[in-house]
């Protein structure tokens, strides 16, 4: 008996049972050394970024499962971060490594992405450079008693992805 891959016989499933192939995403970061701020608690060591980039990576991926129609394909690659907040050193030598949360240091994250259809057929080749001021106000309620030290980055990332990415039949949640 041959042996099929997993993918093949997961999309034969889906044909049969008339259940929808889900989308496919691939996420790229380029070099965190060319990052403007992808640190946490004044930690940017290599091991506290790869952290931080497996948990956006993650988060993508849930995105996709969400909001992508299935079949479809998306590739992005993150080419900058700045997390929420900065660090403001004047203001007392034992307070270097605080993060001080204000609206003029809001999440930003500059991607470029390319969307496919099932078909192959290209949807989208776009340049982003997300952000937003309001982003203290905005922070969605799955986020309010999180302490994910990324909710502000991926409050801003879900109202992206909705945006973008969101079929008129889906609902908007």
């Amino acid at each position: 008996m041959s042996r099929f891959p997993a993918k093949l016989l997961l999309m034969l499933i889906a044909v049969l049972t008339g259940s929808p192939v889900s989308a496919e995403i691939t996420v790229r970061f380029v070099p965190t050394d060319q990052y403007t701020d992808l640190a946490i608690g004044g930690s940017s060591t290599a091991a506290v970024q790869d952290d931080l980039l497996k948990q956006f990576e993650k988060h993508f991926k849930q995105l996709a499962e969400r909001y992508l129609p299935g079949g479809d394909k998306l590739e992005i690659v993150v080419q900058d971060i700045d997390m929420a907040g900065a660090t403001e050193p004047w203001r007392a030598p034992n307070l270097n490594d605080t993060r001080f949360l204000r609206d003029i240091y809001p999440p930003r994250i500059s991607l470029h992405y390319l969307w496919y259809d099932k078909a192959g057929g290209l949807k989208a080749d776009q340049q982003e450079k997300l952000s937003d001021l309001n982003y203290l106000m905005l922070l969605d309620s799955a986020y309010y008693t999180n302490n994910d030290p990324l909710r502000y980055e991926k409050a801003l990332l879900d109202r992206w992805f909705r945006r973008t990415f969101s079929s008129p039949e889906q609902p908007k949640k």
